[in-house]
């Protein structure tokens, strides 16, 4: 038995493959997209995905603001993700550094608080 060069995931199944999540569009309820999944960000303590990173307002791929989602926010849907807030909530929202976007288990607890969702940990 030796190692396949590349996962198949059938359809009617929960486990998603990682490189699937990345890109994946976020929209809200009302089918607004909201932006892309740039990261999918796992905690290797608990062995789950403890949030995403998603880009936001791009102009040409460049520009954009980045945002920390919880993984239990989101609702997958044909593909796409569902995140129940308005658009406008992250117009004048502050995103994550371009270049950071590693929280601590601090900032994790914030965030999944903004969300109203009870840590995993």
């Amino acid at each position: 038995m030796g190692i396949s060069e590349e996962i198949k995931v059938t359809m009617d199944t929960t486990f998603v493959p990682v490189t699937e999540i990345r890109g994946a569009r976020i929209l809200t309820v009302k089918g607004e997209e909201l932006g892309n999944i740039k990261e999918v960000m796992i905690d290797s303590e608990y062995g789950r995905i403890a949030y995403v990173v998603f880009a936001c307002d791009c102009t040409l791929g460049v520009n954009c603001k980045f945002f920390a989602i919880p993984w239990g926010a989101l609702k997958a849907n044909l593909g796409d993700y569902i995140l129940k807030v308005d658009k406008e909530a992250f117009e004048t929202a502050e995103g994550l550094d371009e270049d950071a976007w590693t929280l601590d288990r601090n900032d994790l607890a914030k965030l999944y608080e903004q969300y109203k969702l009870h840590p995993y940990w």
